[in-house]
């Protein structure tokens, strides 16, 4: 009888906590999953930019502090009234977002949709982990247990939740589906938390000793050293991840495998650290000096390659291996786990503050991010026991001569990177919520007397204007003479009604004549500053230029439409890599042809280095019954050194109004215009994925053409 009163005990036990860890993973699951879906349902209001992900991720570090500030303070006292608290998101669900968008204060206009539409389910959400761990401990199961690795099952639901939003849910469904499957499965979470509370009885089946003041029985303290060091370990990382996401998306491109990937390590990074043998590896306490050396480098060599990219990366994750590691390492008794939990939330949330609100007003550049390093050396010698200080006596001679190697070549890729960028001619830097920008000047070469000035948002080329006061009104770069945007203006006759979609530098006003109108509608209301104070093609236009400051898509759909009648709708908000993909579906373009003459064209500008959209515009506007042509982009060969290979999509009511561009070279959309099919974009469905697969495809398939040739040659 003993054997089998024992067998079922085991088994119970076996069953509680799989019922608790299953709640454990469903709440994170759910957690990570609206992250992105949240920030899709933004999507039609304030684009897919770097920006608006990391003020979404400070956002949900500060309702994370919220609902760990819950945990320590309530729960204890609650009890099982704890389990009401899971209906209060059913307010908000199914998950949607309405909004008025403010480009004026888009921090601001962001922080308070989301407090009004997600706080609620998310507060709720994030007490999950340190919940069920505070029951594990409370409860007679866990007398023999450590709550801890809980938080390594929290982390793996997050993970999987992340990557499974990006490459299965947003393919392959629609965004209201999204929000309703989303629904379903809180629901099911919800009674997961039932049957875990039931399971495990904490407030019944074990009696915590207690103090003769009603505390529990006391635990090795607390000190203020200790606190500070837990708020440095989880604050200097999370400042990291976002200088880290910033850094790569601003400087490669923003789309959402460089927002993905980041978050998805720093993830990983808890699951390794806090599993039941966690803590930090044993050679990153020997190597973290390398490893902050190493990233300071590849900081200074910016990541200009995917070799760099995936640098980047790893380095980041074994510092979060590092800090997270010691923190687990510091971690104390079960009856302060709240206490440590709530510090890692107000560390996590200081270190979004940080990087999202504060350094875009400190600095002008990136600069966050080589200080956050410092700061992690710091904190890595300070928090960390002295096995962990690499320069300790008795270090290999090895270990020390690497830091010595180490050090010289940092010092000489340090004072060649000073060098090269003193040599660089940068004449302004400039940076806000919508990222960085640069005026660099060109020097004078052969056939380009004057110079050339550039605009560079992130590395991406958001305008140029010759310098030579004879040649300044010649639209270049994308914008040259005898390029695709060239053939619709010099097709289109005058007078000419203009709208633009995204300001630049203002090339376009380089084409307009005395009996045009044009206006740009342009989402950052510092660009229209910089393009008049550094560029001449605004002034120097020989008509007058409006600019309306918001999202265009929205701008202009809240316009009047008497006098809007636009014969060319020019979208040129797609060269930078944070594709604005609402701008881009159904509703959008009935919009733009509700702003359209009956005779005009819409003009799609779509050159990008990482997207090949030209199918989802063809897919897109057959619905609409539209006619469209594509242009043949000229060879880097064809081209001058100021110029730039420009792809374009032009849609019209009528195909008459496409034979002019036909004559030019452009192709007619249809079977024989070399384009791959797409799923048409609506704003309840977009595959962000597919174009960014079908350039992958274009490239290889070039390579592959290429190769072919100079065999044959």
């Amino acid at each position: 009888m003993e054997k089998i009163s024992a067998t079922v005990g085991a088994r119970g036990q076996r069953l509680a906590m799989t019922v608790l860890t299953s709640m454990v993973f469903s709440g994170a699951l759910l957690l990570f999953g609206m992250e992105p879906l949240v920030g899709r349902l933004l999507t039609p209001y304030f684009g897919g930019a770097a920006h608006v992900w990391l003020t979404c991720l400070m956002f949900y570090q500060a309702m994370l502090l919220i609902g760990y500030l819950y945990a320590h303070l309530c729960v204890k006292k609650m009890g099982a009234w704890h389990l009401l608290l899971l209906a209060l998101p059913l307010i908000n669900l199914p998950l949607n977002i309405n909004a008025q968008p403010d480009a004026h204060a888009p921090l601001l206009n962001i922080l308070g949709i989301l407090f009004m539409h997600v706080a609620l389910p998310f507060i709720v959400l994030s007490t999950t982990a340190v919940v069920a761990q505070l029951w594990l401990y409370r409860s007679s199961l866990g007398e023999n247990r450590e709550p801890y690795p809980l938080y390594a099952a929290s982390n793996a639901g997050s993970l999987i939740a992340l990557m499974g939003y990006t490459f299965i849910a947003e393919p392959l469904v629609g965004l209201r589906m999204q929000s309703l499957s989303w629904t379903g499965t809180y629901i099911v979470y919800a009674i997961i938390c039932v049957a875990a509370w039931f399971q495990l009885r904490p407030d019944k089946e074990r009696n915590i000793q207690t103090s003769e003041a009603g505390g529990e029985i006391a635990q090795d303290k607390v000190t203020s050293l200790t606190y500070a060091r837990w708020l440095l370990l989880s604050s200097l990382p999370s400042a990291f991840l976002l200088a880290v996401t910033n850094f790569i998306a601003l400087e490669v491109g923003s789309f959402p495998l460089t927002w993905v990937m980041p978050l998805a390590l720093y993830l990983g990074s808890f699951i390794v650290t806090f599993s039941n043998r966690g803590g930090v590896p044993w050679f990153l306490k020997i190597l973290w000096p390398e490893i902050l050396l190493i990233t300071f480098i590849l900081y200074l060599w910016g990541p200009s390659h995917w070799i760099a990219i995936i640098g980047h990366l790893s380095v980041f994750f074994m510092i979060c291996l590092v800090a997270h590691g010691t923190l687990y390492e510091r971690r104390p008794l079960p009856g302060y786990l709240t206490n440590f939990y709530l510090t890692i939330a107000l560390g996590g949330w200081i270190g979004g503050v940080l990087v999202s609100l504060i350094a875009p007003y400190m600095f002008k550049g990136l600069f966050e991010y080589p200080i956050l390093l410092l700061l992690l050396g710091c904190s890595f010698w300070w928090c960390c026991d002295k096995s962990f200080v690499p320069c300790r006596p008795g270090t290999p001679i090895l270990a020390s001569g690497s830091r010595i190697l180490i050090m010289v070549i940092m010092l000489t890729v340090i004072g060649m990177e000073s060098w090269a960028s003193w040599q660089e001619p940068i004449k302004f830097r400039h940076r806000n919520f919508y990222g960085t920008y640069r005026i660099k000047d060109e020097p004078p070469v052969e056939g380009l007397p004057g110079g050339m000035r550039k605009l560079l948002h992130g590395r991406t080329l958001h305008g140029a204007q010759l310098l030579d006061p004879d040649m300044r009104q010649t639209p270049i770069s994308y914008f040259y003479l005898g390029g695709g945007i060239a053939d619709v203006y010099q097709t289109t006759n005058t007078p000419r009604r203009i709208a633009v979609l995204g300001l630049g530098s203002g090339a376009v006003a380089a084409y307009a004549k005395k009996a045009d109108r044009i206006t740009y509608y342009e989402i950052d209301p510092d660009n229209e500053k910089i393009a008049r104070q550094w560029f001449t093609y605004l002034d120097d236009c020989k008509v007058k230029v409006r600019v309306i400051v918001g999202d265009g898509r929205l701008s202009m759909q809240k316009s009047e439409s008497a006098g809007h009648d636009y014969d060319i709708i020019h979208m040129d908000a797609f060269t930078g890599d944070g594709i604005p993909t609402h701008l881009l579906t159904r509703e959008a373009m009935e919009i733009y042809l509700s702003r359209l003459a009956e005779d005009g064209v819409i003009l799609f500008h779509v050159s990008n280095r990482y997207y090949e959209l030209r199918p989802v515009i063809k897919s897109t506007s057959e619905g609409l019954r539209l006619y469209g042509a594509i242009n043949v982009p000229a060879t880097r060969d064809k081209l001058k050194d100021y110029q730039n290979a420009s792809w374009c999509v032009a849609l019209a009511r009528n195909p008459a109004r496409l034979q002019p561009l036909v004559n030019r070279g452009w192709v007619r959309l249809g079977k024989d215009d070399g384009l791959n099919g797409s799923a048409s974009w609506t704003d309840d469905y977009i595959n962000i994925l597919a174009p960014l697969v079908e350039n992958i495809r274009y490239h290889l398939a070039k390579y592959n053409m290429d190769l072919f040739k100079f065999h044959v040659q």
